[in-house]
């Protein structure tokens, strides 16, 4: 799926969740009103309840007291509710190029896309609000870090090994390349996105 045809049916949901929001809402107020309605009818309240407890007569208490655990016949033991040691799998942490490449297009996301976003909108004649701004912003902040690890893992296919510190140049050429991604998405999402006419 294309990111023009991702961007679309993302417009298309987000115009389904606001007609829906908007059913939700209606069906709020509704509510409020039937609890409004119920709260102003009279109710009925009980005073008090007294027990005596002086007519009852206890001498003596057998049995044994099962809390749910071991079950009568049962002859199971606290024991025997030991759990399986089970092998925990600990993810291999980020390499440290990973990171570094991530706080720079997260940089970028806050700093300078906003700002690209609306000279496109200006381009295209299109005009968002700073809700659907941020969500498309976010919505782009969700997909960097695959296509960090793509540019990582193409270096990779090349022979191309990360040493264990930062490499400045790779650091560099992946970020503007996945940048360039983020302005080319923007850009095709922005000059296809239909006009409030519905043309694109």
């Amino acid at each position: 799926m294309s990111l023009y045809e991702y961007f679309m049916k993302l417009h298309r949901y987000l115009s389904w969740q606001t007609k829906k929001i908007h059913a939700l809402e209606r069906h709020l107020h509704v509510l409020e009103a039937r609890l409004q309605e119920i709260e102003a009818q009279p109710r009925t309240s009980i005073e008090r309840i007294e027990y005596k407890f002086d007519q009852l007569k206890v001498e003596t208490l057998e049995g044994t007291l099962n809390i749910g655990i071991a079950p009568p016949g049962a002859g199971g033991t606290i024991e025997d509710l030991a759990v399986e040691p089970v092998k925990t799998v600990i993810p291999k942490p980020e390499p440290a190029l990973m990171r570094a490449i991530q706080e720079k297009i997260a940089a970028y996301l806050k700093q300078e896309a906003p700002e690209t976003l609306k000279q496109l909108e200006h381009q295209y004649g299109r005009r968002l609000d700073d809700t659907y701004r941020q969500f498309i912003l976010q919505d782009i902040a969700r997909q960097t870090d695959e296509r960090i690890r793509f540019y990582l893992q193409e270096k990779a296919n090349h022979g191309y090994v990360p040493p264990g510190d930062r490499d400045e140049a790779v650091e560099h050429e992946i970020f503007q390349k996945v940048k360039a991604d983020i302005e080319q998405s923007l850009d095709a999402f922005l000059k296809h996105l239909p006009t409030e006419g519905g043309k694109s």
